[in-house]
């Protein structure tokens, strides 16, 4: 679709100024989280043309750059970039093995797979971190409105309503422009606007997008489940265009081959260190059992696992757990983007909540069939503690 080609020509330029910039420079990363740091966000920022924030001094975290959020998780979600950890240096960010994959593509379906990234991952992702306000006001809004026509609030006649919040969903329309984004020059009168931002608009691009998702389900923004996502995707890509589907799958498929890899996990509880030894082919399931035996605790209870945070983090529950999405017996290690000094949390029992803090101590090359505790320091933590009367 035709539509969209300009489009697609400016984000994908925007995108290489975001890794241009991790190639040639020393980009801090969090320990933490992950996260760029404040200076090289502000620093990055002040290259790109599509979206730029309007900060004055580098004050804020990557929550509040959505154009560098975005392209992180699109990046990691797809294994185009990885975060690793490397002695003497700390985490950096380099090729992940789908990188040439999707160099192979042509401009529109780079636009589409970032589409599809956005609209499936990122949103999903995004609704368990949100602090950004108004987001379904502002995507039925922007359906009802006629290109180059200005997005307003219906009972708000001020159009500067659009900068007194930060709107991760506003930036991101912009990105694929949907939207642009008229920005104050100046300080606000109003000093509730804090984030420069006047007025928005509906582009033809945007128009053509919300005219498509009407056509596959009217309630598409609210609930845009992956066969509607899916069809939309398809929908941008030019019919002549007839192997893109296939592309699509050899970078979207987990290349990781279970099995080739053994992992050590230093696990600390209190006072208590263990060291677990275990395959890659294992699921994050059986590495709870391990983690419990090797503490001597009972597995009676649910549990989760948390990995990094903001909208990378991921959490894989107990199978009992039945209404999460993500499961720790539908994932092998292998499946996961684990490096060594990785941390995560390993939470049991909701009711005392046990924290495990879980470190990847180091990736072996070679099959493990099995797992076994290697290292045990300290005594056991006492699952079910005993309490006099005169305690209660």
């Amino acid at each position: 679709m035709n539509q969209f080609q300009n489009a697609a020509e400016e984000l994908e330029k925007e995108y290489q100024i975001f890794l241009d910039y991790i190639e040639t420079n020393e980009v801090m990363i969090s320990k933490a989280t992950g996260h760029f740091g404040k200076k090289d966000c502000f620093e990055l920022n002040s290259r790109f043309h599509i979206v730029k924030e309007r900060y004055k001094k580098a004050g804020r975290t990557q929550e509040y750059y959505t154009v560098i959020d975005f392209f992180v998780f699109f990046s990691v979600y797809l294994d185009i970039l990885r975060l690793v950890s490397k002695k003497g240096v700390g985490l950096i960010y380099e090729k992940g093995e789908k990188y040439s994959s999707f160099y192979e593509l042509y401009p529109i379906e780079k636009y589409a797979l970032m589409m599809w990234i956005w609209l499936g991952g990122y949103e999903d992702a995004f609704r368990n971190f949100s602090f950004s306000a108004g987001s379904s006001e502002f995507y039925e809004k922007l359906r009802k409105t006629k290109a180059n026509e200005p997005v307003t609030y219906s009972y708000v006649k001020d159009p500067q309503i659009w900068g007194k919040f930060y709107s991760s969903q506003l930036r991101l329309c912009a990105l694929f422009r949907l939207i642009t984004i008229e920005w104050l020059d100046e300080e606000p009168v109003d000093p509730e606007n804090k984030f420069l931002v006047n007025a928005i608009y509906k582009t033809e691009e945007g128009a053509c997008l919300t005219a498509l998702m009407d056509e596959i389900d009217e309630d598409f923004w609210n609930y845009p489940d992956d066969d509607s996502i899916s069809d939309l995707i398809f929908e941008i890509i030019p019919e002549e265009m007839t192997d893109t589907d296939l592309k699509f799958q050899r970078i979207l498929e987990k290349s990781a081959e279970p099995g080739e890899h053994s992992i050590e996990f230093q696990i600390r509880v209190g006072s208590a260190v263990r060291e677990i030894k275990t395959g890659d082919q294992h699921t994050l399931e059986d590495l709870h059992y391990e983690i419990l035996k090797s503490v001597d605790f009972d597995s009676d209870h649910l549990y989760y696992f948390q990995f990094g945070s903001g909208t990378l983090r991921q959490k894989y529950y107990a199978p009992e757990c039945r209404d999460m999405e993500l499961t720790a017996d539908e994932v092998v290690l292998a499946e996961l983007t684990l490096y060594e000094g990785l941390n995560f949390e390993f939470i049991y029992d909701f009711g005392d909540s046990w924290h495990f803090h879980v470190m990847v101590k180091r990736i072996i090359p070679g099959h493990m069939d099995g797992s076994e505790t290697t290292v045990v320091k300290g005594p056991n933590p006492e699952q079910y503690p005993s309490y006099d009367e005169e305690e209660w």
